[in-house]
């Protein structure tokens, strides 16, 4: 039931709440704050104290210093039958950042709760829409 132009139509939006969870309200992929940084790093990232960094994140605790992981993070492409979204150039930062105890995606948990609601919420509308209103259909079976 669910088709190309159903995933055309989610997967921007899946894709900006992904990163709306991740990068503005600065929580990992199981929901849970992330943790402050070590206290040179986190005071020059607060006294935007690093080259290309991106100063509307430097109160943050988010993964964010340039704003590239941010940036790389996109729809890679949508098919028939799904989507793909992810980084094109920084999955090795993604891995190390992992390593870290800041956690964006796991193979347990690709993207968190409440995308992944909000993507079922979509879908079982979408489906309920395909399919029309619900019509019931009587038979009697046998002699009248």
């Amino acid at each position: 039931m669910l088709d190309a132009t159903f995933f055309r139509r989610i997967g921007p939006n899946v894709r900006d709440r992904y990163r709306k969870h991740i990068f503005q309200d600065a929580k990992d992929v199981f929901g849970k704050p992330f943790k402050a940084y070590t206290s040179k790093y986190g005071q020059n990232k607060k006294a935007n104290k690093f080259k290309r960094q991106a100063s509307q994140y430097a109160n943050s605790n988010a993964p964010v210093l340039t704003s590239d992981l941010l940036r790389d993070y996109s729809l890679i492409k949508t098919m028939r039958n799904g989507f793909q979204i992810g980084w094109t150039t920084f999955g090795a930062r993604v891995e190390w950042l992992k390593k870290m105890g800041r956690v964006l995606t796991s193979k347990s948990q690709p993207m968190p709760d409440g995308v992944i609601n909000y993507l079922s919420k979509e879908a079982n509308s979408y489906i309920k829409k395909k399919l029309g209103p619900n019509k019931t259909t009587r038979y009697k079976i046998g002699r009248k």
